[in-house]
């Protein structure tokens, strides 16, 4: 695989990628959802496998794909298998159409992709029938990044502004995006900011208030 600018970059900034408590709690909660065992799982930006390892600890199979083959060869380690892969330039292993995916994990994935319809376009054809996508993604219009940018002070330094983000998603952009897709919302599983106003989530919007998006999905 040809090494290229992006590839490099994640070579480099990839073991700094991990995943707060509470998101990766919403996340194994909806995974459980689909039945706690023998589920066959793909892992979009997988990194070190670092969150695969808790999938497999269910008799799951659990498969990984990122872009950095330093990262892939540590995730070889803790995953039934792992491949080295810039999925907007190369071809999808055949395998995944042919064997698809119960469930497919995006977490903090989509906002790294330049072609997002396309990408969509391509995990509808290699989830199983009633397979579920599960995609968690930073809302830039949360309430306090906006205060920040009315007051001029929204800096290179935010966390929203990690150089590799090719689009900075709303949440209702997001999600008229996955519908446009031809996704159905099965279930919303939020980070609210501050979290206490989750209790809250039915009379406050999301929009505003969503620090992470995170939906459950099916074509």
């Amino acid at each position: 695989m040809a090494e290229n600018i992006i590839q490099q970059y994640y070579d480099q900034r990839g073991l700094e990628y991990g995943m707060n408590k509470l998101r990766k709690k919403k996340i194994l909660e909806l995974v459980s959802e689909e039945g706690t065992e023998n589920k066959r799982i793909l892992d979009m930006g997988c990194a070190t496998g670092f969150f695969g390892k808790e999938l497999k600890r269910k008799s799951n199979i659990v498969i990984g794909i990122d872009i950095s083959e330093k990262l892939i060869n540590e995730a070889k380690k803790v995953l039934d298998e792992a491949y080295a892969l810039d999925i907007e330039n190369e071809e999808w292993p055949k395998q995944f159409i042919e064997n698809p995916f119960d469930i497919i994990i995006c977490a903090e994935f989509i906002e790294h992709l330049f072609d997002q319809e396309k990408f969509l376009s391509i995990i509808k054809e290699i989830l199983a029938p009633n397979g579920k996508l599960i995609i968690t993604t930073p809302n830039f219009l949360v309430w306090n990044n906006r205060i920040k940018m009315l007051l001029g002070r929204y800096g290179l330094k935010e966390v929203f502004n990690d150089r590799s983000h090719i689009h900075l998603l709303s949440y209702k952009g997001f999600k008229e995006m996955i519908i446009r897709a031809g996704f159905r919302v099965v279930r919303e599983s939020h980070v609210w900011y501050p979290n206490w106003l989750e209790k809250y989530n039915a009379n406050i919007s999301p929009n505003l208030f969503v620090y992470q998006t995170i939906i459950k999905l099916q074509a």
